[in-house]
């Protein structure tokens, strides 16, 4: 009998969006670079319409932007649009969980502790001494476990819409340095909180320590702004 195949097979934009993402996460595709065709084309080994679609979904998630006649350049970065951008996360994000923490069934219990679990396993305080193998894989754990906070809202809008917040959000993580450095805070232990009022079903307090830990992660990150400029190309 053959296999079954664990999901659909993902096509040749699936994996160029994929790989030029990931190219701007890790500032290989630095903030405010144009994006030429010619160019993406050679780096990722594909055809103009490839490119032209997976930059289009890149902009659906404002992580490219395009420009009249003159195709896409990767996101730059402002004070100004993070506190913006912190406003509507603070807002959408705890609601979004809020109603997670009152509808969310065992199976979403479940899935929240080992989502936790995979990220307490790395310590943020080592971030100064970590590898770039550690760092990832403390960012992918990162955005696990607060997406699987999200996930048992009945609005699947409400899900979307926090969930491409969050995905803009992430270039600030990423480009502003790694968290977990700054005196006097407790990533994992805001993190532990969070996760132990969501299993206490206590849906004021769970929706409260998110809103805290967005904006306590917004100030640490616009004081990493400045340092991305560095990055920008002249």
């Amino acid at each position: 009998m053959p296999q079954q195949q664990n999901g659909p097979k993902k096509t040749r934009t699936d994996r160029v969006y994929e790989q030029i993402r990931a190219d701007i996460f890790a500032a290989r595709l630095k903030p405010g670079a144009r994006l030429k065709f010619p160019d993406l084309c050679a780096a990722y080994d594909t055809s103009v319409g490839v490119a032209r679609e997976a930059l289009a979904r890149l902009a659906a998630e404002r992580l490219v932007r395009p420009q009249p006649h003159q195709g896409y350049t990767v996101a730059e970065l402002s004070q100004d649009q993070l506190t913006d951008l912190t406003m509507a996360r603070v807002e959408i994000e705890a609601m979004t969980f809020r109603q997670a923490v009152v509808h969310g069934d065992m199976a979403w219990e479940g899935e929240i502790v080992a989502a936790h679990h995979v990220l307490s396993r790395i310590d943020p305080r080592e971030f100064a001494e970590a590898t770039a193998d550690v760092l990832e894989e403390w960012y992918a754990a990162h955005e696990v476990f607060h997406r699987a906070l999200l996930r048992a809202c009945p609005s699947r809008r409400m899900v979307d819409i926090a969930l491409a917040l969050r995905d803009e959000a992430e270039l600030y993580r990423r480009w502003a340095g790694p968290l977990g450095n700054e005196k006097d805070r407790d990533v994992a232990g805001e993190h532990r909180a969070i996760l132990e009022a969501a299993l206490a079903r206590d849906a004021d307090l769970a929706a409260r320590l998110l809103r805290d830990h967005i904006a306590h992660t917004t100030q640490v990150l616009i004081s990493g702004v400045e340092s991305v400029d560095a990055l920008t190309p002249e």
